[in-house]
């Protein structure tokens, strides 16, 4: 008996074992473009093929975001149609909205969704998320054009592309590669985080090698080829330093975007810049590295303190001991963001408000960008300090990473583990007075021995009004007394045309800004410096420390 049992436990082990071998469902993704014409003569056909779905009436099927932050107007979508193993699937949600598809009936076996995604450029200022076209090509990352399906189930993914209309050379680019690709089994949802593009593209390097490459489908007005070879050599350095085994493959979309040039989205091995009139391609490098440590360091579940923080931290700490950079413009790159942060009207705002209004206020969204990278830069001088040298932040960050590889679920307080381990409870302590949005302040030293901290005078960024409560209608709201928006005729109650509030203004002190708006039936616009009070900034200035002694 016992060895009968054996047996069948064997047999069974044997059986688990082959289950187990089984490779997952393949899920496929054909995308088919249009020939493109800019600004709004180009669609994509979509077909995403699911095997084995069983998914019960009123549940989620698929997701297809239509709308994205500042996004106008939703992006359409025509000739939109499931079937499943009982012939064409009557959805109740799916047609309109960011509603998960659903259906009236159960639906079973190979499920099939088609659509169409007209392209129309005319989509807004937000950041580059949207389709969109540029000369004979389209962008856009997989969350706008992939429908999601939400079964919870793991996918190989086949990736197809059929771009023989948009004629020779055409050829379809994602993150994980060029032209028809199959990434491992994982979540469908991973197809929201990378970039997709499809085209005829100019290219650096010309023949794609190794794992970076850029793209470009437009004319933007300078040439992108030496800023994209001084980002190539940046990944491989980057991907050496973050130990990497293997360089892995990295796309590099450069789209116009006149309405609000110099932003940048990150997406899985891939990134989106955005270009307009009288870009600078220098100022773009600091923008590049950050995106490109997204790469690495992205842990969503922390938070945005975690990974805009670092990658703000890092954006121009990796590029400047990699030698691509000048300590001069190091140095101007931590005094940019210290700048920006001590003259911020709502540095002190909790993070746990951050995300409320995160879209609705500048001064709130680069909470977590510029805050975090002066708690980073607080970290590393802790670390530092407390291991004579021998430790910095990075060895945290490093943990923090190849955990998350690993598969390891990661989250805030697993990160107060980590500084409990390394500095004591000052570690959690630090953490949690710059989460309640105390004042971040690094120690004259802790950006290293060449550099040393300095006060000087600023005026604070003061656009005049409540964004927030301006932001939903339009209609200017909270009208700050006294300021230089009043002083140029600025109103409560006015409604709002153009106000372009840019990022990039906070850091600009003499940028003026012009608002539009309607009184009534009058078209009116007031342009104003953007700044009020005088206060008391921080930041860095060089030391006498020869530069040997400094990276």
């Amino acid at each position: 008996m016992r060895r009968l049992t054996a047996t069948v436990l064997m047999t069974a082990g044997l059986v688990a074992g082959a289950a187990r071998a089984e490779p997952a469902p393949l899920m496929t993704v054909l995308l088919k473009p249009s020939a493109m014409t800019a600004p709004a003569d180009g669609h994509v056909d979509v077909t995403v093929t699911v095997p084995g779905m069983d998914v019960a009436a009123g549940q989620p099927l698929f997701v297809l975001p239509t709308m994205a932050p500042n996004m106008p107007s939703p992006q359409p979508r025509t000739d939109l149609s499931v079937t499943d193993a009982d012939g064409a699937v009557p959805l109740v949600t799916g047609q309109t909205g960011d509603a998960p598809w659903t259906s009236s009936r159960r639906v079973h076996g190979e499920v099939v969704a088609r659509y169409r995604l007209p392209i129309d450029n005319a989509r807004g200022s937000g950041p580059p998320i949207n389709l969109r076209i540029d000369g004979a090509s389209f962008s856009t990352p997989g969350r706008m054009l992939v429908a999601i399906p939400q079964s919870g189930a793991a996918y190989r993914v086949a990736i197809r592309w059929d771009v023989s209309a948009m004629g020779p050379g055409a050829v379809g680019v994602t993150g994980y590669g060029d032209g028809d690709v199959e990434i491992p089994a994982g979540p469908p949802g991973r197809l929201a985080t990378t970039m997709f593009a499809g085209g005829r593209f100019s290219r650096e390097p010309a023949l794609a090698q190794g794992g970076f490459s850029a793209l470009w489908g437009g004319e933007p007005p300078f040439d992108p080829r030496p800023l994209m070879q001084w980002t190539g050599r940046l990944h491989g350095w980057m991907s050496r330093f973050f130990k990497d085994e293997v360089e892995p493959p990295y796309r590099v979309i450069l789209r116009s975007n006149p309405q609000n040039p110099g932003g940048g989205v990150a997406m899985t091995q891939s990134f989106a810049v955005g270009y307009g009139e009288g870009t600078d391609p220098e100022a773009l490098k600091s923008i590049l590295g950050h995106e490109m440590t997204h790469t690495w360091t992205a842990i969503e579940p922390l938070g945005k303190w975690w990974s805009e923080g670092n990658a703000v931290y890092y954006q121009e700490l990796l590029p400047w001991r990699a030698g691509q950079i000048t300590t001069e413009q190091y140095l101007a790159g931590v005094n940019r963001t210290a700048m920006r942060y001590y003259a911020n009207t709502r540095k002190h705002t909790p993070e746990a408000e951050v995300a409320d209004q995160f879209w609705d206020d500048t001064r709130v969204r680069l909470m977590p960008y510029d805050r975090g990278a002066l708690y980073f830069a607080v970290l590393n001088g802790q670390i530092v300090r407390a291991s004579g040298g021998r430790r910095s932040v990075d060895d945290l960050v490093r943990t923090m990473m190849m955990r998350f590889r690993g598969g390891e679920e990661i989250t805030e307080a697993k990160w107060l583990e980590v500084l409990r381990a390394e500095l004591g409870e000052a570690g959690p302590a630090t953490h949690r007075a710059m989460m309640s949005g105390q004042l971040v302040l690094p120690a004259s030293g802790d950006y290293g021995p060449c550099f040393r901290r300095v006060v000087r005078k600023a005026r604070v960024f003061e656009p005049g009004y409540d964004l927030r409560a301006t932001a939903s209608d339009k209609v200017v709201r909270g009208l700050v007394a006294g300021s230089e928006a009043e002083a140029a005729g600025l109103r409560d109650g006015d409604r709002i045309v153009a106000a372009p509030f840019g990022d990039s203004m906070q850091h600009d002190h003499a940028r003026v800004v012009t608002v539009e708006v309607t009184r009534g039936d009058q078209p009116l616009s007031f342009t104003y410096l953007p700044r009020g009070e005088w206060v008391d900034v921080y930041q860095w200035e060089r030391t006498a420390v020869p530069e040997t002694s400094c990276r």
